[in-house]
């Protein structure tokens, strides 16, 4: 049984996303240290990561 996640988002703009996600969604959250936010999707957990390229076209 699955009872939980930790879901990992990656965006060419994580500092802006991740304030959308403090900002305006409201998500509770703690700083991991360094601005890295991880917010509680109870029960679950989402962090922003960083990547400089674009996402991939290729199907799984």
């Amino acid at each position: 049984m699955i009872n939980g996640a930790h879901v990992i988002l990656y965006s060419q703009d994580a500092e802006a996303d991740r304030a959308f996600i403090r900002d305006v969604l409201a998500f509770p959250g703690v700083d991991a240290g360094g601005g890295w936010l991880i917010f509680k999707l109870s029960p679950a957990e989402t962090a922003v990561h960083p990547t400089e390229s674009p996402p991939s076209t290729s199907s799984v």
